[in-house]
């Protein structure tokens, strides 16, 4: 049974429903089933993704005797969809799942979608469903798609990624979980493992909440975000155990409300450049102890503005991420609050800057991610944020002029080409002055340089990115 961590077991002997809860609680709706309902039933479990459909398509064919499958719940991001259409299921499974047995679910397994019937209606419909032999006498395991595994030295600590949107920085991000993350186990309650960097910083500059870029290679659309917005942005936390919403703007503090953001607009609004502003959704005589049921910490622990050249800047901190699975719809929410507040404030929106302590993907969707990253390595091409470096020669000097990104000369460094190791010298003097942020950058630029030092010592003209001539 895949993820039995996350999921209520039932009468996995002999019961022959299952429940598919989608964003509500499944620990609300199982507190709610009286035992002669519990009886029928072999699990409930959420389902926040289409990804997780293969999962729940794994577990019955690991559990044949399941022979109603219930879609049930708050819908946020149309994750149900590969339950109700096979071609949509065929997108999630990989290569290794014969296409028969995709069939073979879909003929045999009866899919209800109940997710306008409140819980009595559920209920009611429940005790309705007759009971049915197992769709084949044994069960299955498929084999799964094994991610590579590699994990190339890193700093540790402090990782960096920037983009103009948030699909940009989404990618670049992938590719450094994937190639420089540790895996470790996941908390009991979740189970399993996942790949993570400490402390990964994300830089979005320019992403348009008004026109969001929504890439192909996301796993959701406008129509979902908007959904995943209302969630965010809603003061009550219904069933769950907190939200965003409620936190940011319903925060609970001795017996009164308060609408952090709206404090967070004042402040700024009475001095742009107050350190104060700043939110906190990690509430201690909650979060620390289970006195919530279900108990579940916010992952997202606190947003700071901060004015900046006319520009309102947020920042957001993390002590989890879910990098795959939710950072793009925390981002985009995030740059959504932000443009509200920098509307109140009559400012420009600035940069997003996510903070993730943890910074993780779940073992589950790593070979999706590596496929992701793959399949759009043409993207990984970004200007440095810091500008553009000119090489020249002039006469028996190497010459290297800083630019703006508006193409304004900064400064000029020189160093006579003629004497030993002159690109060397050069380079330490990008170095020493930190004109440099990006490694492809460098990289290019250390090459610039060799061949400036080659073309003055041999006598060749020397024109930047072009081979030498006679």
């Amino acid at each position: 049974m895949y993820y039995r961590e996350r999921i209520w077991q039932g009468n996995v002997d002999s019961g022959y429903i299952g429940i598919a809860t989608l964003w509500t609680s499944k620990d609300s709706l199982v507190k709610s089933l009286p035992a002669s309902i519990k009886n029928k039933v072999s699990v409930v479990g959420q389902l926040y993704t289409k990804r997780g459909a293969e999962y729940i398509f794994r577990n019955i064919w690991a559990n044949p005797k399941i022979r109603y499958l219930i879609i049930w719940g708050e819908n946020l991001t149309d994750s149900y969809q590969p339950l109700i259409d096979r071609t949509i299921m065929n997108d999630y499974l990989p290569e290794e799942v014969e296409r028969k047995f995709v069939d073979r679910f879909f003929d045999k397994v009866e899919v209800l979608d109940w997710r306008k019937k409140s819980k009595e209606d559920l209920l009611a419909g429940i005790n309705k469903l007759n009971k049915k032999t197992a769709f084949v006498k044994a069960s299955k395991v498929f084999p799964e798609t094994k991610p590579r595994g590699d994990q190339f030295p890193a700093e540790g600590t402090g990782f960096r990624v920037e983009g103009e949107t948030i699909g940009e920085a989404w990618l670049q991000m992938l590719q450094m979980i994937l190639r420089f993350g540790t895996r470790i186990p996941r908390i009991y309650i979740y189970g399993g493992h996942e790949k993570m960097l400490h402390n990964l910083m994300v830089v979005v500059t320019n992403e348009k909440i008004k026109k969001p870029k929504i890439w192909p290679f996301f796993s959701f659309d406008k129509k979902h975000l908007k959904q995943y917005f209302k969630n965010f942005f809603t003061p009550d936390r219904g069933d769950e155990a907190y939200t965003y919403g409620e936190r940011l703007f319903n925060y609970q503090t001795s017996g009164e409300s308060v609408d952090q953001i709206s404090e967070m607009t004042k402040k700024m609004q009475r001095f742009p450049y107050d350190k104060g502003a700043l939110a906190t959704l990690w509430q201690p005589e909650i979060d620390n102890f289970p006195v919530r049921d279900p108990w579940r910490t916010p992952c997202l622990t606190l947003v700071q503005g901060f004015c900046f050249n006319d520009n309102f800047h947020l920042t957001a901190y993390f002590r989890s991420n879910d990098m795959f699975a939710a950072w793009p719809q925390n981002a985009f929410a995030l740059r959504k609050l932000q443009t509200e507040i920098a509307d109140r404030i009559n400012k420009k929106v600035g940069n997003l800057t996510t903070i993730s302590h943890t910074a993780f993907i779940d073992d589950g969707d790593l070979v999706r991610a590596e496929k992701i990253v793959e399949e759009n390595r043409r993207m990984f091409c970004q200007p440095d944020p810091r500008g553009s470096l000119v090489v020249e020669v002039e006469k028996s000097d190497i010459v290297v002029k800083h630019l703006s990104p508006e193409s304004k000369v900064l400064a000029e460094y020189k160093v006579d080409g003629e004497q030993p190791k002159a690109a060397m010298k050069m380079a330490q003097t990008l170095l020493k002055h930190r004109v440099i942020s990006k490694v492809g950058h460098a990289l290019d630029i250390g090459e610039q340089l060799g061949r400036a030092e080659d073309a003055i010592k041999l006598g060749k003209k020397f024109e930047q990115d072009k081979q030498l001539g006679r």
